[in-house]
């Protein structure tokens, strides 16, 4: 709870914009958040700060969510493996609101920590999430039997969709950190029962 309660007292290093000053471009990506969330995320009103970054930063990662062949549960699955590898409590808290949306079996987001055991997970799966855990820690140095099971269990589309994503992951965990985007309140109850795996 000590992470939420700091998490939600940082002080944003850029204002929140509100709905009304929103550029068309960020509307769009706005509700297409809210879509997935059930709210305008603080993250996107960070970004709004910079009317043409901003917004092409917003279109790429709706764009990695919106297209590929990876089903979007999976998706959410690796977003939130990424964040937890790197202690992103915002975003932690975002991707369990989104496995959610995605039908995600709630025994399934319980047991993220043991997804190399527990039977609600596929071999499939066990597999892409230990390449993901890997990648976020350190891609230059990922195990070769992780990379051996990945490959055998994934197609090469696969694996590059795989991969965007989980690199997509990491750097909004970077910027959402270091912005110090606040969780939102409907949010901290999310978050507060989220723990984080040790690097």
């Amino acid at each position: 709870m000590d992470d939420v309660v700091q998490a939600a007292g940082h002080n944003c290093l850029v204002p929140l914009v509100e709905d009304e000053d929103f550029s068309a471009p960020f509307r769009k990506s706005a509700e297409r958040v809210s879509g997935r969330v059930g709210m305008v995320a603080n993250n996107v009103r960070a970004m709004a700060n910079s009317p043409e970054l901003g917004a092409t930063m917003r279109q790429f990662l709706d764009d990695v969510w919106d297209q590929g062949e990876l089903p979007k549960p999976l998706k959410a699955l690796i977003r939130h493996k990424v964040s937890n590898i790197n202690a992103c409590l915002y975003c932690s808290a975002h991707q369990v609101r989104v496995m959610e949306s995605q039908g995600v079996a709630r025994e399934k987001i319980d047991n993220m920590h043991d997804f190399r055991s527990h039977p609600e997970f596929s071999d499939k799966e066990r597999a892409i999430l230990a390449y993901c855990e890997a990648l976020a820690l350190d891609a230059g140095t990922i195990p070769e039997d992780v990379v051996a099971t990945f490959v055998d269990q994934t197609t090469a589309q696969e694996r590059t969709e795989v991969t965007i994503v989980a690199a997509t992951m990491g750097l909004l965990n970077q910027l959402n950190d270091g912005l110090r985007v606040p969780l939102e309140e409907p949010m901290l109850e999310i978050a507060s029962g989220i723990s984080f795996e040790p690097r």
